[in-house]
């Protein structure tokens, strides 16, 4: 396993991002990945990334479903996600109705402080990739990067709107296998700037200044 990513945590919307979304999944044989889910999410634990899925489930609350229909539900997507060799860190669910008010339906931050007692999380190191603006916003809300993937219902429209309240992506993918390339890519080099400006890295370049400077002279 490669390491670069140690320390960086990924949270993922489900619907609409890993899978489908056709209304009201209720069944684990409704269950499937999007093509190339699977890989995707297995390149980025390779590489030492911390794999977290956060999902509003109002279908619990509204009748459609069982917790422990979701719960087979969440089995088969291990399952699924196993064959490529990946293990989710954790799965949090908000079973309730929007009019519920309660603290963690996304993008209210309760499910990701949920997750920050699990696990030891930095969020300046984390990313939130989803299919929706109350995802893009909940990402802003907690000191994440914001990934939009438009493998779900969002529309061209929708995604120049979240502009005008405030919740511009960082990065527009448009498969989950972009977006984590993107994720890839960005957090080593933020990583890399971090070590550059630590004070090991500040003598590493001084070091570095300085034979530049001797092979001029």
């Amino acid at each position: 396993m490669t390491a670069g990513l140690v320390g960086v945590t990924v949270f993922l919307d489900r619907d609409g991002t890993l899978n489908p979304d056709p209304g009201y999944i209720r069944s684990p044989e409704q269950y499937e990945l999007f093509s190339g889910v699977a890989d995707a999410l297995a390149k980025l634990k390779q590489a030492g990334a911390r794999l977290i899925v956060v999902t509003n489930q109002s279908g619990v609350a509204r009748g459609f479903l069982s917790m422990r229909d979701l719960e087979a539900i969440h089995e088969k997507l291990a399952h699924l996600l196993g064959e490529a060799g990946v293990i989710l860190d954790g799965i949090y669910v908000c079973p309730h109705h929007p009019d519920e008010g309660c603290e963690c339906r996304k993008p209210k931050t309760g499910l990701i402080d949920r997750a920050l007692r699990d696990h030891a999380i930095d969020l300046s190191r984390s990313y939130v990739v989803g299919d929706h603006g109350k995802d893009m916003e909940l990402a802003k809300r907690v000191g994440a990067r914001a990934v939009l993937v438009t493998t779900g219902a969002v529309t061209p429209q929708q995604v120049e709107g979240l502009g005008d309240v405030g919740v511009v992506p960082d990065h527009v993918a448009s498969s989950l296998e972009e977006a984590a390339e993107w994720i890839r890519g960005d957090a080593r080099t933020r990583l890399h700037q971090e070590a550059v400006r630590t004070p090991e890295g500040e003598h590493a370049c001084d070091a570095q200044s300085v034979s530049e400077s001797a092979q001029r002279s």
